[in-house]
């Protein structure tokens, strides 16, 4: 009996760890600001026009005075899925996936002086979201999926020269895991649990922390560089896992170790004239620390590998500088995704290479800015052909389970609305 039961856990959470692997460019997100969504995010943090520089690089707090602001991006992903489960069954199914996620901002700065600036805020850097219909074929590789990672950050920013300024930021860090897959026990005489679809649900959460550091250097007063260097967080997500719900199976304690990777950012701003700024960025991450998901309760032990790459984002803005009041904008970015190839992608998100399309525009009016974002993203249509494997190596606790390989072709688009307000201490009444 405990030896059955150690292997149906398994087996759910073989399930579980296959509908953890991915996101559209991994599990990175963005959208730490509205006026920078307008651009594709070029330019983060070296730009000066709101007060998110904390999130991308500390150093450009010193562009700013005081204030704060409030924003919130509305992400709304669709994909139309083809998929064969068993691969070679047979048995195939369409099904549309349609997911709506908010990701907030709130930024707080203040200018101590002419060279120093302090701030706090508070933004999403990783997360991911999916769900499939319940009845759809491919549900044993995952149904829900939600990670959430929250940073609280504080940071200070010094001009060190009247060229050169250095940020240096510290952030607590909340993660969050709520998965939901299912297990299907196939009619077996004798068995100790009854044939049909299981469902399994999984909900973890842990604190971690790390460093940001920043440097920008102001060639001219409407020219400038910088740089970012943002550590990885390391997690040992703990909680619940509830196997086969309404089999008997009491829910057990679960661990999730995970790395959150670090990051190195560049940006670029140059102010062309007075109506025109151009802008630029290259992020890196560093995705091969996300090799393999492990997953430890106290029946069992699972070890799904993952195999992910390093990766790139890059992006270039325009600004146009209509008037006092109104700034209009437009980007374009490239997304690189971590993932190597079909068979080591899952069905958890859509995750491929992506392009970014983005318009924006902010409206000022005395100490008040309004920043509205639209941001349009196209996957280039690709497939999955996967069965998570089970790592050998970890005997005598792991159980050797595979899912069988699922086969399925996604069309998948994604559209980003944004809208932020700011206030001004430092403008005049």
């Amino acid at each position: 009996m405990a030896k059955t039961t150690s292997k149906i856990i398994a087996l759910a959470l073989t399930g579980v760890c296959a509908s953890t692997s991915a996101n559209a460019a991994g599990w990175q997100l963005n959208d730490f600001s509205v006026a920078g969504l307008g651009r594709a995010y070029a330019g983060g943090g070296v730009v000066g026009d709101d007060y998110s520089a904390l999130a991308y690089n500390p150093a450009g707090m010193t562009l700013g005075g005081t204030g704060v602001q409030a924003g919130i991006s509305v992400i709304q992903l669709h994909a139309d899925v083809t998929g064969e489960y068993p691969a070679g069954s047979g048995k195939r199914d369409s099904t549309n996936v349609n997911v709506t996620t908010e990701v907030p901002n709130f930024f707080a700065q203040y200018k101590v002086n002419d060279r120093v600036a302090v701030g706090f805020g508070v933004y999403v850097p990783f997360g991911l979201a999916i769900e499939y219909p319940k009845d759809w074929i491919g549900t044993d590789h995952g149904i829900d999926s939600e990670l959430a990672v929250i940073d609280y950050s504080t940071a200070v920013a010094v001009k060190a020269t009247d060229k050169l300024s250095l940020g240096l930021g510290i952030f607590a860090r909340n993660a969050n895991v709520d998965l939901t897959s299912s297990t299907t026990i196939p009619p077996v005489p004798g068995a100790t649990f009854p044939a049909g679809k299981y469902e399994n649900e999984f909900d973890l959460d842990d604190w971690g922390w790390g460093l940001h550091v920043g440097a920008m250097y102001e060639f001219t007063k409407n020219t400038r560089l910088g740089v970012s260097y943002r550590s990885r967080s390391q997690h040992k997500i703990k909680g619940d896992f509830d196997a086969m719900k309404g089999s008997g199976i009491p829910t057990v304690g679960a661990t999730l170790p995970m790395d959150a990777p670090e990051q190195v950012q560049l940006s670029g701003y140059h102010k062309l004239n007075d109506k025109i700024g151009l802008s630029a960025g290259a992020k890196w991450t560093r995705w091969t620390r996300f090799d393999a998901l492990t997953i430890n309760n106290s029946v069992s032990h699972v070890e799904v590998a993952q195999r992910w790459k390093n990766a790139w984002n890059f992006s270039l803005g325009m600004d146009y500088y209509h008037s006092e009041n109104w700034t209009f904008r437009t980007g374009i970015g490239f997304d690189e995704s971590p993932v190597p190839n079909s068979h080591e992608r899952t069905t958890a998100i859509a995750d491929n290479d992506r392009w970014e399309i983005a318009l924006g525009a902010s409206y000022k009016k005395s100490a008040w800015t309004f920043d509205m974002g639209y941001m349009f993203l196209y996957l280039p249509h690709y497939s999955v052909h996967n069965n998570r494997h089970n790592l050998a190596g970890q005997a005598p606790q792991t159980n050797g389970v595979d899912l069988p390989q699922i086969d399925a072709r996604y069309h998948t688009t994604a559209h980003v609305l944004g809208l932020q307000v700011q206030y001004s201490f430092d403008a005049t009444p």
